[in-house]
Parts: C-alpha cells; sequence; structure tokens
C-alpha cells in the first residue's frame, strides 16, 4: 500500500470511528481530509452522506450519496458474522425514497447487498439470495423506481419483503382514498394538484372539488420531517406558500385540529413489522407540525410521561377503539415492514397523518431491529414456503 493510499484509508477509519463515537463534526472534518486526496473512494462518500444527514445538512448528504451510488450502484456490506449468513438483495432507489436498513438488518446475521435498481442494467446478474428486500419505501419520490423494482421481482422466487406494487399504493393521496371510511380512523382529504390550479381564482374551484376547505396544509411531494410543509389559512397565505414550495405537482391537505383541551398537540407513531406493531414515540408540542426531537414539550414531564406510557401500553395510551383503527391501517398497507404517523381526535378516533414504509425507528430501533431479524427467519421457515 503506497503511502498516499495509506493515508485514505487511516481517514477513513478515523471517520468511522469518530461517527461510531457521536463525534460527528470531527468525523466530517477527517472524511473532507480524505476526499481531498481521493474524491473516488465510496466509503468517504457513505461517511460524508451519513455524517451531513445527523449535522442537518440535507443538500449536502444527499450530493456524497448521489456519488456513491454513481461510484458502486451495486455493492456488497462485508459479513461480520461466524454463523452461516442470511443472504438479502436489497432493492434501493437512487432518489431518496429508501428505508434506512443500517438499524434493522446487522450484518452479522445478514449478508446483504444493496442494489440501486435504476441505476444498474435491466438484465444484471442477481446475487444469490435468500430473502429480497424492497427497501424502495416512498412512493411519491420514487414511482419509476418501483415500477422497475415490480419487474426484479419477478425475476426472484425468493421470499419477499415489501411488494413494490404494495409500496405505490402508498402514495399519500391514494392512502387518503383507500383507508377513509373505517371505524374509529379519520382520514384527511388529499389532493394531488398541480401547481397553476392552485393559483389565481382556481384554487377555490380545485379545493371545493376535492372537498378541502381553509385552513388547510399544503406540501412538496417526495419530502420528509416537515420540509416544504405549510398551514395556509387564506388565500393571501396560499399565494406565499406557492412561492415558498418546490416542484410542479403539490398536496392539498385538508387540516384535521387534534388539538387536546389544554391546547396541546401529539403526535404517535408506530412501525407494522410482520404481525407486531412496535410503538415509536409519542411527541408532544404547541405547534400543529410536531417532530419528536423538536417538539417543544419533548423535555418536559408530560411530554416524557405520555412518550414513556405510549412505548410501553400503546393499547392503553391510545384506547381499543384507535388502537384497532391502528391494527386495521396496518393490515390495509400489505407491507412486512411499514409505519404510521397519527393523532387522536377528542372522541378517541386515530387521525391518520401519514402510512409508509420510510419511518425511521427511532428509540424503538433495538425493537425494530428485533423484530425485523424475527421477520426475515420466519419467511424461511418450512412453514413459510
Amino acid at each position: 500500500m503506497n503511502a498516499r493510499r495509506a493515508e485514505v484509508v487511516a481517514l477513513v477509519n478515523r471517520g468511522h470511528t469518530l461517527l461510531a463515537a457521536g463525534d460527528v463534526r470531527a468525523a466530517v472534518d477527517a472524511y473532507e481530509s480524505a476526499l481531498a486526496i481521493d474524491p473516488f473512494e465510496l466509503q468517504i462518500h457513505l461517511g460524508l452522506a451519513q455524517g451531513y444527514q445527523r449535522l442537518g445538512d440535507d443538500d449536502a448528504a444527499e450530493r456524497h450519496r448521489r456519488n456513491a451510488i454513481k461510484l458502486a450502484p451495486m455493492r456488497t456490506i462485508p459479513f461480520r458474522g461466524t454463523e452461516p449468513a442470511i443472504r438479502v438483495f436489497v432493492l434501493l432507489a437512487t432518489e431518496n425514497a429508501n428505508i434506512d436498513l443500517e438499524p434493522l438488518l446487522p450484518n452479522d446475521i445478514f449478508a446483504i447487498t444493496l442494489a440501486h435498481v435504476d441505476a444498474i442494467p435491466v438484465d444484471v446478474e442477481f446475487p444469490k439470495h435468500d430473502i429480497l428486500f424492497n427497501a424502495i419505501g416512498d412512493a411519491d419520490a420514487a414511482e419509476n423506481a418501483l415500477a422497475i423494482a415490480e419487474k426484479i421481482v419477478a425475476r426472484s422466487d425468493a421470499p419477499l419483503v415489501n411488494h413494490p406494487a404494495a409500496v405505490a399504493k402508498t402514495r399519500r393521496d391514494r392512502n387518503a382514498a383507500r383507508l377513509r371510511g373505517r371505524p374509529a380512523l379519520r382520514v384527511p382529504r388529499i389532493v394531488r394538484i398541480e401547481r397553476d390550479r392552485l393559483r389565481a381564482g382556481q384554487a377555490s374551484i380545485a379545493l371545493a372539488a376535492a372537498g378541502i376547505s381553509y385552513p388547510f396544509l399544503v406540501r412538496a411531494p417526495g419530502f420528509h420531517n416537515g420540509r416544504f410543509f405549510i398551514l395556509v389559512a387564506d388565500a393571501g397565505e396560499l399565494i406565499a406558500a406557492l412561492a415558498a414550495l418546490p416542484g410542479e405537482e403539490l398536496y392539498a391537505v385538508e387540516f384535521i385540529d387534534t388539538r387536546d383541551e389544554r391546547g396541546y398537540y401529539c403526535k404517535y407513531r408506530a412501525l407494522f413489522i410482520g404481525d407486531e406493531i412496535v410503538p415509536v414515540h409519542a411527541a408532544l408540542s404547541t405547534s400543529w407540525k410536531v417532530h419528536y426531537d423538536g417538539a417543544d414539550l419533548a423535555g418536559s414531564e408530560l411530554g416524557r410521561a405520555l412518550d414513556r406510557q405510549f412505548r410501553r401500553q400503546p393499547r392503553e395510551r391510545l384506547g381499543e377503539r384507535a388502537f384497532a383503527a391502528l391494527e386495521s391501517v396496518g393490515r390495509e398497507l400489505g407491507l412486512q415492514y411499514a409505519g404510521a404517523d397519527f393523532g387522536l381526535d377528542g372522541e378517541g378516533n386515530l387521525v391518520l397523518f401519514e402510512a409508509n414504509a420510510t419511518m425511521l425507528p427511532g428509540k424503538a430501533s433495538e425493537r425494530a431491529r428485533q423484530a425485523t431479524v424475527a421477520l426475515l427467519r420466519s419467511l424461511l421457515a418450512p412453514s413459510a414456503r
């Protein structure tokens, strides 16, 4: 190994160590130093994508993620186990629309090959695999990749997690259409609409046709974590929102006010993994746009108690009616791995905000990992074949 290569390896290893220890800024500095020496090293871009994501710089994270895909559209994660590996072939999109499998599939149990389906030849030879895992989870951002994945799935006879056709049905407007009308479940009306139809005098006509009135929510498809997601109270605010949102199509979403009698909004998250419901978190806020990490009441005793009760006793926290509604959402999705964000109204109904396969497990990562490992093992059991 020459001195230049040795320095890159040392810097990358330092970056990996710092990232694992939680010193993200120092890790990024190490990776950037390595990048200045060798801009074509895959591990540098993978490390920078993860580091910048954790620092909240989504644009830099996306840039390095795409660089990594260009360098290796199909790659194998080193297997670290001592027992025979379960071989998993994972399908991904080049768009940032995938399930984060890192906390779910430990590489001391699984030998994992990742393939970005819209960046590989259509006739590529598959690696040998025991399970096929479609990790393309966002139907809004990756419809083309899902169509390609569906063709790939048809070429394999291995057990499958998350059929691409079932994922495609989880586009926000499609979910709203198929889930409305179920007992104890309230689903906001959602319409995907051309930007021009929300301008000038056309907005009132388009919204009335969808059964949506002010105030309502408008958001750009394919974004998460509250990005490009705005509550508009009148036509003037809608004009300002249109100027701030990207894309030629937008979602208009009925606003269902879930404030409790104290004026607090609460958002719950749960995962559906196999037949198991895994509670992830409950977040309490004074703002309608509730996110667990940024909720202004997350650190309060009330917020902590609510979160703790939901994660320990989800059925009791939600009530029987709402929990049954949550179960019905999981069944209707038809996915082996998915999740839902939701609230409760004053009558104890479950108000569904979002349901798809891209939900992060957060504090429930260990339980989600155990459930995912159990799911994949069950797919290989004789009774499942």
